[in-house]
């Protein structure tokens, strides 16, 4: 009797669930009742912890319809996990449940559509059971590769980790199928999400946790990233195809961890991965590769541009002391000085810029000198003196006494010691008079 009474009880959950949307009920009425009790009876027996009765009960309406509704997936999969929780299964169960909880997901994606997310779950799922078997792995691969087609947004934060552990592995135990280009491949895909992840809004900080731990990963790999690899495999697919963004980011960015950042290649891809996202960081790396390689045009280009990405004085600081060196070396040594006393106005009391001055002055000697006054030649060096001693610079202060005109030199010419001097040439700015000690 209480065997009717449940039965009825369950019965009744059946046709309750046939108001809901979504529900494709057989029009047979025979079959209709029969999936209805069905679909009623593994609830109550997922309920009461009996997963084998509702596995076996779950099937049948897997068999009959399969089209009935999404949970009857959904539920089939928490049926399986825990079945596989239980102890002393033999490999083939374990393995046909495997292939079973996979399979919900298929069903999913074939009835219900919502593939995106579907797989991305399926993806997970697969992951945790099998990224420690290599024989796997190859299916592994192909999970990812497809999910890594949707967009970022279509990935969730728990999957991007995953697909770099598992590149690591199946390189590490089976390099012939996997090769150094396709960790690097996957690695520049995952960098990729993660990127538009925080464009979109996402949580920066925790997704920079995770670019950490896939750098981590491919840093564990060694030497796979090499400057002959980056010469041999990346460039002459780039001069093939030189705006190619995808292919500057990697060689850039390669180049950077190999360090081989004084190749040619470096400053190529740095251009064309500028032009596309322009930042400070990117902007200083080619200003100052520019600089030291004698290219002042192009430094002065990458500082200005430095500036304009700059945000806050430190960066606005750094950029204009870089447009300062550079009008240093082209010989603009006047308008050297006016954007190092911008630099100034960003950051009071900078050392950096009063040094520079300092050098201005100091090696102006051959260029001002008149050859009428030996007070007034050697007045650069009393002018270099004074932005020294505001840099706080002793050593280059004390070059300069030595070349600061002797007392005989001021007596001769009728100067006092202490009285003010301009200082002509470029320089025009008046100073105190002193004598070389």
């Amino acid at each position: 009797m209480q065997k009717i009474i449940v039965l009825l009880a369950l019965v009744s959950i059946g046709f309750s669930a046939s108001s809901q949307a979504g529900w494709n009920w057989p029009e047979d009425e025979t079959m209709n009742a029969a999936t209805k009790e069905k679909q009623a009876y593994y609830k109550v027996l997922m309920q009461t912890d009996k997963y084998q009765e509702a596995f076996t009960t779950i099937n049948w309406l897997y068999k009959n319809t399969p089209n009935l509704h999404e949970s009857i997936y959904q539920d089939g999969s928490k049926i399986i996990d825990e079945l596989l929780e239980l102890p002393d299964l033999s490999d083939n169960r374990k393995a046909a449940l495997e292939d079973s909880l996979l399979w919900t997901y298929d069903m999913r994606m074939k009835y219900f559509n919502d593939k995106a997310s579907v797989l991305d779950r399926k993806a997970y799922t697969a992951f945790k059971l099998y990224y420690r078997n290599a024989s796997k792995y190859a299916m592994l691969r192909e999970l990812y590769k497809e999910l890594y087609t949707f967009s970022a947004s279509d990935i969730s934060d728990f999957n991007l980790t995953p697909y770099m552990t598992l590149a690591t592995y199946y390189y590490k135990q089976k390099p012939a199928e996997l090769s150094a280009t396709d960790v690097l491949d996957i690695h520049g895909k995952i960098t990729s999400v993660i990127d538009e992840k925080i464009m979109q809004g996402g949580n920066k900080e925790k997704l920079q946790k995770e670019q950490d731990k896939i750098d981590a990963f491919l840093n564990s790999l060694g030497d796979i990233i090499s400057c002959e690899f980056i010469e041999e495999q990346l460039v002459p697919k780039f001069k093939s195809s030189p705006e190619d963004l995808n292919l500057a980011k990697k060689i850039f960015s390669y180049s950077l961890s190999a360090k081989c950042t004084d190749q040619p290649y470096f400053i190529s891809a740095g251009e064309v991965f500028f032009q596309s996202a322009p930042s400070y960081s990117l902007a200083k790396a080619l200003a100052d590769k520019y600089y030291f390689a004698g290219k002042y045009d192009k430094s002065m280009y990458y500082y200005q541009q430095m500036e304009d990405l700059a945000l806050d004085n430190e960066q606005k600081f750094d950029a204009l002391m870089g447009q300062a060196s550079t009008e240093v070396k082209l010989g603009n040594k006047k308008k050297a000085r006016s954007v190092a006393y911008e630099a100034l106005s960003v950051k009071p009391g900078a050392s950096a810029a009063f040094n520079l001055i300092g050098n201005l002055y100091f090696l102006s000697f051959e260029e001002c000198k008149a050859g009428e006054s030996k007070v007034k030649d050697r007045a650069v060096y009393l002018a270099a003196y004074e932005m020294y001693q505001k840099a706080g610079n002793t050593e280059q202060m004390n070059a300069c006494k030595e070349q600061f005109p002797s007392i005989e030199d001021i007596f001769n010419e009728s100067r006092e010691e202490g009285s003010k001097i301009t200082v002509d040439c470029w320089i025009n700015e008046s100073v105190t008079l002193q004598r070389r000690q």
